[in-house]
């Protein structure tokens, strides 16, 4: 089983480093926006830095675009050309084909966070993590993967990629990533609050600046890193409906 697991995982890594698509989204772009929006203080940062405040930001949306809209798109993929589909006959179990993805996802994100926690520092980010912090990372990794395979569920084939990029923008508009959530109305505040992107984005702050983050975020953050994934597990097909 672990050898099913590391050969699959090993795959999927090589091919995500080669694709160009998705190492615009999952490094490039996120070094922009870190970079841009560091030097060019146009954004409500709450009093703070911008690099202070944007860097824990974009470390949470590398992790949304590393672990669900990449993971997303692979899968919408692999379904819409029969690639998973193929994967039924053989002896891998759908446990198994989940858990070669994650790592993928959480290789990928490590190797995100090291090249932006290094762009960071040298723009004057000097960030005080406390332990919590790692917790936040594998919360926030089970959420997001699990959402991937919920939309690959929801959603036939190729319209994952539309679907995923929708909801990515939605989130990170509507998260308190790029705008602190004192910027929104009172009534879309108790809305916004229940984004697992909001948590994310709210603890990463928190926790790398020394803190623990309120409780709200640590309960949406656990609810939907529990349930996503138990949801998407229980969704997930070896083949779109269409080819059934």
């Amino acid at each position: 089983m672990k050898n099913r697991i590391a050969v699959l995982a090993r795959t999927d890594l090589k091919v995500a480093l080669r694709d160009g698509e998705q190492l615009l989204l999952t490094i490039a772009l996120p070094i922009l926006f870190l970079v841009f929006f560091s030097l060019v203080d146009i954004l409500p940062t709450g009093g703070d830095e911008p690099v202070d405040y944007l860097a824990p930001s974009i470390i949470a949306l590398a992790l949304m675009s590393s672990s669900f809209v990449r993971l997303a798109i692979s899968l919408g993929f692999d379904l819409s050309f029969g690639a998973i589909k193929r994967l039924a006959v053989t002896p891998l179990r759908v446990g198994e084909f989940l858990a070669a993805k994650g790592i993928t996802s959480v290789v990928l994100f490590a190797g995100q966070f090291i090249v932006l926690a290094g762009v960071a520092v040298a723009l004057g980010w000097r960030p005080a993590p406390s332990p919590a912090f790692a917790a936040v990372m594998v919360l926030g990794l089970a959420a997001f993967i699990g959402l991937a395979f919920v939309i690959t569920g929801v959603v036939d084939g190729l319209a994952a990629l539309a679907a995923a990029n929708a909801l990515y923008v939605v989130l990170l508009l509507l998260s308190g990533i790029v705008f602190t959530l004192n910027e929104f109305p009172g009534w879309l505040q108790s809305i916004v609050r229940l984004l697992p992107s909001t948590a994310l984005a709210e603890l990463s702050r928190a926790t790398l600046n020394g803190g623990s983050g309120p409780s709200w975020a640590w309960g949406s953050l656990i609810v939907w890193a529990i349930a996503a994934p138990l949801i998407g597990a229980r969704m997930f097909r070896w083949h779109t409906p269409a080819k059934a």
